[in-house]
């Protein structure tokens, strides 16, 4: 079939109209996204401004009220009255110029006993709750209330000279309110309810005052938008249309209570603004189509006399990939020319590629049986490769069908093995490898295979096999060969392998799919402690799955600012004294809610992030020490829990005396916490910075205390301070002998050693009971608080602190 022929002008001419179209459409779509915004803008700014005049008359109507109530007061010297009776009266006088100077529509009096003095109607319900209310904050009272109209109830107490109170109720019209913002702003405004609830439309309004309600009448109702959601509107504004003019519509919340909400619509006239912006539209189009039709005329005719002289090097090129070398090069591709071109430079290089290409060609032609002999087997173990795995699986996967026998894929990884590369070299490492897939391929029959994956992984493919069965014989088999130590030269090293299983009968199954569920079987066998095999099962695969999408999720929540620290009191066992504070890190996710610290803690320590996460908390209890030394509480210690990564980055120290110098507080006030896996990992590089951390005057404490595999002769020589016995052993205290041993043990030897002991988890009276009398000293658990967030510290120790002791019982 022949190809339509198209002219190297007219695709030049096509390139760069389309690229000039993109150009347009791009800045075209920049320019509609500002005037949007700009638009939008406008909309936020009317609706902050209404917003605004309606606190700033709200406050005025109350300042207003406010000194009336203090005037009339002193008019009746109410202060020198026992009774209110000379109240009652007065009030009864002035409820006509009330009504007339300060719009309101009626007014009660009532006493604290609820026996009503004064009253302009009836006492409505809503009203009588007011005054409740009132009675109850002993403070006067302003709240919008809306019925069939809306109205400002105040409620004021009154003290005679007997101390006793009574209360004046009143019901204020908003005409003054809306009509000063209406005067302020220069909007139409009007109140208007709508249905209470959230499929609400804009057609459902029912005015109940309006500058304009011929206006409101046409918008709301009349418009063929007002089915419009009210929602919406809120949240957005409205753009609306009526008698060839256009108009933002604002609504501000003002009461929703019962059937009915209300709101303060605010009603902005923007026919010249949108005008503006459909006549720069215009022009914008209008001169971007004259630019396309310039330069489309000058494009083609500048392009076109290179069409020839391309064809004809067109024509010539195709012979190179004949390697007809000397033909090529046969044929006259430069003509005589005074000035040379970017054409004449292409020719010349076409001329040295086909020099290039003939002797490429011969190389290759010596090279390509090299290759091939070697593009299936690893160079370092000659077991085949990751090429020559993926061709055998394939092949014993099509056969499943014809023998109806099962495939296995056994993948393994050795245990530990960066440990010997880091320790002895890669030069041993290498060796090592060599003598451990020997072992693999002694264990396998001669119709299997067994591959190097890469690194220290290895791959084996079991066919013909009838269950998972003969796979786990396998998988034993290299287990148990791998006891056996491997000797290097002068050294000795003990390596196993984590195994993983996958086994199908499946002949549909794609050959990745099984190397997939053998690699997370695997991964399930190291995380268990390796040297053990696992098989696959669909299980595995979900774990996986959550565990990537809350990695991804824990991406997301650094970038947003999602964490946040509580904090848990601790405190002296015996006499209840405020001993410390510990820092917790906490995830409020925006759709799950809080997520448990062991959920995401793990992810999060094999993060990138989490160095940075943690100078993050570190500064913040820093803040926290200072701000509990400015409210008094200068003996109260915050411990700081220390990541793995974060103790042994270098920076640790000299971030630590910055944060000193500039919070000016001391480091006798900070208590860094340190699991027993972090400090055993190095101990000797652990106890030199535990040294010059304590040196500044950091106290250390050992945290999980017994739940890790730390050993008492590295616990004399680290500058400990406190041991944290973990809440796993305090929560089956007094079910659990095994558990009441161990902790009665622990407190016995630490107080040996001269240090502090903290129990973790304690949630009842029984547990601190039998804490206190074992010499406990310092007492962390529900039974006194949960972990308080951080903007409620403060307010919670205010509740629950008397002279730095514990006020109550229990906290709850």
């Amino acid at each position: 079939m022949t190809k339509l022929f198209i002219s190297v002008p007219t695709k030049l001419l096509i390139l760069v109209i389309s690229a000039l179209m993109l150009l347009s459409a791009g800045i075209s779509v920049m320019s509609l996204s500002r005037l949007n915004q700009e638009f939008k803008d406008y909309q936020v700014d009317t609706l902050k401004q209404g917003l605004a005049q309606l606190k700033i008359h709200s406050d005025i109507s109350r300042e207003k009220f406010r000194l009336w109530q203090e005037s009339f007061v002193d008019l009746v010297n109410i202060k020198d009255e026992r009774d209110f009776t000379k109240l009652s009266k007065g009030l009864a006088r002035q409820f006509d110029a009330m009504q007339f100077n300060l719009n309101v529509t009626n007014a009660w009096l009532m006493t604290s006993q609820n026996s009503v003095l004064f009253k302009s109607k009836q006492l409505p319900e809503y009203v009588a709750g007011y005054i409740t209310r009132a009675m109850a904050q002993e403070q006067p009272l302003y709240q919008i209330y809306c019925e069939q109209v809306c109205e400002q109830v105040i409620v004021f107490p009154i003290l005679n000279y007997d101390g006793e109170v009574a209360y004046l109720a009143m019901t204020v019209s908003l005409v003054d309110i809306t009509y000063a913002i209406n005067h302020a702003i220069k909007s139409e405004v009007a109140i208007v309810n709508f249905p209470n609830n959230f499929n609400a439309v804009l057609n459902e309004v029912e005015k109940v005052n309006a500058s304009n309600t011929l206006l409101l009448q046409s918008l709301f109702i009349n418009h063929k938008q007002s089915n419009t959601p009210v929602t919406t509107v809120i949240r957005e504004g409205a753009q609306l249309e009526s008698n060839q003019q256009s108009y933002l519509v604002n609504l501000m919340p003002l009461y929703a209570g019962g059937e009915k909400q209300f709101f303060i619509a605010l009603i902005d006239d923007v026919t010249q603004l949108k005008k503006g912006y459909t006549d720069y539209r215009f022009q914008f189009l209008l001169s971007a189509l004259l630019i396309f039709l310039t330069l489309a005329f000058l494009v083609y005719f500048v392009a076109s006399p290179f069409t020839n002289r391309i064809l004809t090097l067109s024509s010539a090129l195709p012979l190179l990939a004949l390697k007809e070398f000397e033909q090529f090069r046969g044929i006259k591709l430069k003509p005589q020319r005074f000035f040379a071109d970017e054409l004449d430079v292409v020719t010349s290089a076409a001329t040295e590629l086909s020099y290039e290409l003939e002797q490429l060609n011969l190389e290759v032609e010596q090279k390509t049986k090299e290759l091939e002999n070697i593009a299936m087997y690893d160079i370092l173990t000659g077991l085949p490769n990751r090429n020559m795995l993926n061709y055998q699986l394939r092949k014993v996967v099509a056969n499943i069908a014809r023998f109806q026998r099962g495939v296995a894929v056994l993948f393994l990884d050795l245990d530990d093995f960066k440990k010997v590369n880091d320790s002895h070299g890669h030069g041993e490492g290498d060796k090592l490898l060599i003598e451990a897939a020997n072992r693999v391929r002694l264990s396998i029959r001669n119709i299997d295979v067994a591959c190097r994956f890469g690194g220290d992984e290895f791959v084996v493919i079991l066919g013909h096999v009838d269950d998972v069965d003969d796979a786990i014989a396998v998988a034993e088999e290299i287990l148990e060969r791998f006891k056996a130590p491997i000797k290097i030269s002068s050294s000795i090293f003990y390596v196993s392998t984590s195994i993983g299983i996958a086994f199908t009968e499946d002949e549909t199954i794609k050959p990745e799919q099984l190397i997939s569920h053998s690699d997370i079987a695997m991964y399930e066998a190291k995380d268990a402690g390796g040297s053990q095999y696992y098989v696959y099962h669909d299980e595995m695969y979900q774990r996986v799955a959550q565990r990537v999408m809350l990695e991804s999720e824990v991406r997301q929540a650094l970038s947003k600012n999602q964490f946040s620290l509580s904090l848990q009191p601790q405190l002296t066992a015996k006499e209840k004294k405020l001993y410390g504070l510990e820092a917790l890190l906490r995830w409020h996710h925006p759709e799950r809610g809080m997520v448990s610290p062991d959920d995401f803690i793990p992810i999060l320590e094999k993060s990138e992030h989490m160095v940075e996460l943690g100078y993050w908390v570190i500064r913040q209890c820093f803040e926290i020490s200072k701000d509990l030394r400015i409210k008094g509480y200068t003996d109260v210690r915050i411990a700081i829990n220390l990541s793995a990564g974060q103790f042994i980055d270098i920076n640790l120290p000299k971030y630590l005396i910055s944060l000193l110098d500039e919070f000016a507080v001391p480091a006798s006030g900070f208590e860094l916490e340190l699991t027993e896996q972090t400090l055993v990992t190095d101990i000797e590089r652990a106890i030199s910075t535990m040294n010059n951390l304590k040196e500044l005057g950091f106290t250390f404490a050992i945290d999980d205390f017994g739940t890790g595999y730390s050993s008492l002769a590295y616990l004399k020589r680290m500058p400990v301070d406190v041991i944290k016995i973990d809440k796993s052993f305090v929560f089956g205290m007094l079910e659990n002998h095994a558990d009441y041993q161990i902790i009665m043990s622990t407190i016995a030897m630490v107080k040996n050693l001269g240090l502090i002991v903290v129990a973790e988890g304690v949630e009842s009276s029984a547990q601190l009971r039998s804490l206190t009398e074992s010499q406990c000293d310092i007492i962390q658990g529900y039974y006194f608080s949960k972990p308080v967030p951080e903007g409620e510290i403060f307010s919670f120790l205010d509740s629950q602190i008397v002279d730095g002791y514990w006020k109550t019982k229990a906290y709850n």
